[in-house]
């Protein structure tokens, strides 16, 4: 199966930054994602020529989405992307300061508890030359419906 992150993402342009699925296994609960640095992206910042470290985290959470979309895909047929919500993080270690422009860097995410509502993750981020740059545990929440539960913080 062909899977695009445009499809699994509730994120659209700018502010989805997956470039692709390089690869998923749903038996081992695993993703990985690629994604390239441009100077048009989003978050791109002239005086440095790239992407702050610090998004790693929303690398992280993107490819977390990308992976629960797919896997109900998968499991379900559905082809609805849902939004969730990062609830925390453990262990978020960013070995470089600066994403390159013109670089590649693989997110890889591995479930390590996921049911209809909370998921944990194990996400590292490797360049090119597969040297580890970022990793973290991620706790995430998925609200059975959306509306209802943005409704309910706004009362």
């Amino acid at each position: 199966m062909n899977l695009n992150p445009v499809d699994l993402l509730p994120q659209k342009a700018p502010m989805a930054f997956i470039t692709a699925i390089e690869s998923v296994d749903y038996d081992e609960q695993k993703m990985t994602t690629r994604i390239d640095i441009q100077n048009t992206d989003l978050l791109f910042q002239k005086n440095i020529n790239g992407v702050p470290g610090a998004v790693a985290l929303e690398y992280m959470a993107q490819s977390i989405a990308c992976y629960i979309g797919a896997q109900d895909i998968h499991l379900t047929g559905s082809t609805k992307a849902v939004a969730g919500f990062i609830m925390g993080s453990r262990d978020l270690h960013v070995m470089i300061p600066v994403f390159n422009v013109g670089e590649s860097y693989f997110v890889h995410v591995q479930s390590l508890f996921c049911d209809a509502n909370m998921a944990s993750f194990e996400c590292n981020i490797y360049d090119s030359k597969n040297n580890l740059v970022a990793n973290a545990n991620l706790n995430a929440f998925r609200p059975d419906d959306i509306n209802q539960f943005m409704g309910e913080i706004h009362e």
